[in-house]
């Protein structure tokens, strides 16, 4: 026992003398360790992706060793302690080789990424609408970057249209197009002359309804064309605005063509868009089809169980001059005019309300805006247009929207024939040889189905919304492009005493706080903050309500010439409802009918300018006064809508003024023909008008 603890004693000491009370062993610190990894991706979609690290320790840091590697796309490391990281591109095709580190502090590990690239659409980077970065797509000029709308975080986020059918009513559709034959629905278009489901136009020159399905839903990601703002949804198309080669349909455009295509047959009822890039101009007032309307009106609300359709009108390309039974109406000036000036004031020859179809609640009506983002030089106006997008100009000197062509060089708007005469055309360009793309179309014709797609993009995003939803998203997302456009002003009366006439506002802020311009509505379309707004909706609009048109009749009140003063009346409204539109019919003699300007202001003292001056309604010029039904007196029930008071309440007094701005002389041309001047009527007299809203009541305090 007593040698145990000698011994025990010993080694005690010899383990002092050995320091352990004073100093600790030494950390060993194991290097880390990294690994190649690789990823496929496809153009303009994300990619969420996992560095490779690892360390016995821990506590790893990772980064890119330059990021100056990164040359296709975007690559961010979202956190640098774990290695995750997202990377998107819009090339088409390529390999990303970048390298990346992992650190402890001490030590570092290089590794490579390696990104493949692939499926992408060689012409999506020319489609300057869906991503603007300055492209010149073709023609003399360059876009301004950032001008477009918007589809890259909806497109990345994987939201593509899936699951809705968009219904194109145009001249037909080749539905065997290699770029649009994936996303057509099988058996689902009609003829409308044949009666077959083949809806290819008859002429090998028609090419617009198959320009406009590219726009909408061309299909992406197979290596080849363009892509769609909504490239997965399904489209069906109706030859409406084609004609019978054998005359044997005399007009394909019959109120019973009409429902067949626009929902109401089981041709078209499971759409829930509706594309019509197709309008008409007329020189004088005129009323609803009331048979039409009533389709609008019945589709828009209870198709698709309830939740309703959205009708995508385009608003017309008459800002200069329209045509018309043969032949072109222009401003008087058209041809004297130089460099900075503008014919007719400044003036929209066509406003929109001239067309009633336009003047129609159920047809979102939609102007046009340039790649530079300012509205195209054609795009009629006014205050029924809900909102704006891209349709470009004519695509030799500055950009128009790259799409679908009829396939082959013999058929549509690219053919052998245009050698040499533009760059994309003719069978040539090495992205084009087959001529199934042109890079040449324009109007509200595109920007109508721009909207289309996105609208598709909405309801994919969240299929439960109804169309006053999908509207109500479209004007709250909206970008207000060129906040600072001065208004368009025209003197009223002569020398000392004349004033300035504000035709067409500025922005206005309304009293709801949406922001509103005859030219844009509420601005462009935003299709990816349009859909982040749909994945997240839980606005409440309730029912919907049109009220009764409220009148006031047999006014007789004097519209005095070149006055500001103008004739006033007010009609006060009782009951308090949140507003989604507002129409007016007006009656008002007068033989000189561009003279007049229109306006409504409401409760909350928000003006729109309905109907401005020295508009295109001249027919007055041509008339027979003898013949009863040659004769046009002025305004007769005529509708006018305006978007303006969206969100506003329709409690209180509403005001209809009618002002005379012109004293002066007044011609129009009526192209070739002859110029017409139409005579000085020194006083009109404003007969009566009549209000409606649409909208759903207040919701009540809980």
């Amino acid at each position: 026992m007593r040698k145990s603890l000698i011994a025990l004693s010993v080694t005690a000491a010899i383990l002092a003398g050995c320091g352990s009370d004073s100093k600790t062993p030494e950390t060993v610190n194991t290097p880390p360790q990294s690994t190649d990894v690789a990823y496929d991706v496809a153009q303009s979609m994300d990619l969420s992706g996992q560095l490779e690290g690892s360390d016995a320790e821990g506590a790893l840091s990772f980064s890119l060793v330059d990021p100056a590697d990164v040359k296709l796309g975007t690559l961010t490391i979202t956190n640098p302690s774990s290695g995750t990281f997202t990377y998107r591109s819009d090339a088409m095709e390529g390999t990303e080789v970048v390298r990346f580190k992992v650190s402890d502090g001490q030590y570092e590990s290089i590794s490579t990424l390696t990104i493949n690239i692939t499926g992408g659409d060689p012409l999506y980077a020319y489609q300057w609408h869906l991503k603007n970065n300055g492209q010149n797509a073709f023609a003399a000029n360059r876009g301004v970057a950032g001008e477009d709308i918007n589809v890259a975080d909806a497109i990345a986020s994987g939201v593509k249209g899936q699951g809705v059918v968009v219904a194109v009513v145009d001249d037909g559709v080749e539905i065997s197009h290699p770029d649009l034959a994936p996303n057509i629905v099988p058996g689902g278009s009609y003829n409308l002359i044949t009666g077959t489901v083949d809806p290819t136009p008859f002429s090998d020159g028609a090419a617009h309804g198959t320009a406009v399905s590219g726009i909408i839903a061309a299909a992406g990601w197979n290596g080849i064309g363009g892509r769609g703002v909504a490239p997965e949804a399904k489209v069906i198309g109706f030859n409406f605005l084609d004609s019978d080669p054998t005359g044997a349909v005399s007009s394909v455009q019959t109120f019973e063509n009409f429902a067949k295509s626009h929902g109401a047959s089981a041709y078209s009822d499971y759409a829930r868009v509706f594309n019509q890039s197709y309008g008409y101009n007329v020189p004088f007032p005129h009323t609803f089809d009331e048979d039409e309307n009533d389709v609008y009106g019945d589709i828009a609300q209870n198709s698709a169980d309830g939740k309703g359709s959205i009708f995508v009108k385009s608003a017309g390309n008459g800002y200069n001059y329209y045509s018309w039974s043969g032949y072109y109406w222009l401003p008087g000036d058209y041809f004297d005019v130089s460099g900075d000036e503008k014919a007719n004031h400044g003036l929209p020859f066509h406003n929109a309300n001239m067309s009633t179809d336009n003047a129609n609640v159920f047809n979102l009506v939609v102007s046009a805006v340039n790649a530079k983002g300012e509205l195209s030089s054609y795009s009629s106006v006014g205050s029924n247009v809900f909102v704006t997008a891209p349709g470009g100009e004519y695509g030799d000197d500055d950009p128009a929207i790259v799409t679908t062509d009829r396939a082959g060089c013999d058929k549509g708007w690219t053919v052998t024939d245009d050698r040499p005469a533009t760059p994309f055309a003719g069978g040539q360009h090495p992205l084009n040889l087959t001529c199934d793309y042109t890079s040449e179309m324009n109007g509200t014709s595109s920007a109508a189905p721009n909207t289309s797609g996105a609208v598709a993009m909405i309801m994919s995003a969240n299929p439960s919304l109804s169309w006053r939803d999908v509207r109500y998203i479209l004007a709250s997302t909206a970008t207000e492009i060129q906040p600072d456009i001065a208004p368009v002003e025209v003197p009223v009366g002569s020398g000392d005493s004349a004033v300035e006439y504000n035709a067409i506002p500025s922005w206005i802020k309304n009293a709801a706080g949406f922001h509103f311009h005859n030219f844009y509505g509420f601005g462009r379309v935003d299709v990816s903050a349009a859909v982040a707004a749909a994945k997240n909706y839980t606005q409440d609009l309730g029912s919907y309500i049109i009220t009764d048109w409220q009148s006031h009749e047999n006014l007789e009140k004097s519209i005095p010439d070149a006055s500001v003063s103008g004739a006033s009346d007010g009609i006060e409204i009782a009951d308090d409802m949140v507003i989604e539109a507002v129409q007016i019919e007006v009656s008002a003699d007068h033989l000189r009918l561009p003279d007049l300007a229109v306006e409504l202001i409401s409760p909350s003292g928000t003006r729109s300018v309905v109907m401005t001056p020295y508009n295109g309604m001249v027919y007055q010029g041509v008339m027979d006064p003898s013949d009863p039904t040659d004769y046009v007196p002025g305004f007769e029930n005529t509708p006018m809508l305006s978007n303006a008071f969206y969100g506003e309440s329709t409690k209180g007094t509403w005001t209809l003024k009618v002002i005379d701005v012109n004293s002066g002389d007044y011609s129009f041309i009526l192209y070739p023909v002859q110029y017409v001047d139409i005579p000085n009527e020194s006083q009109g007299v404003l007969k009566g008008w009549s209000i409606r809203f649409h909208g759903h009541k207040v919701a009540s305090a809980s």
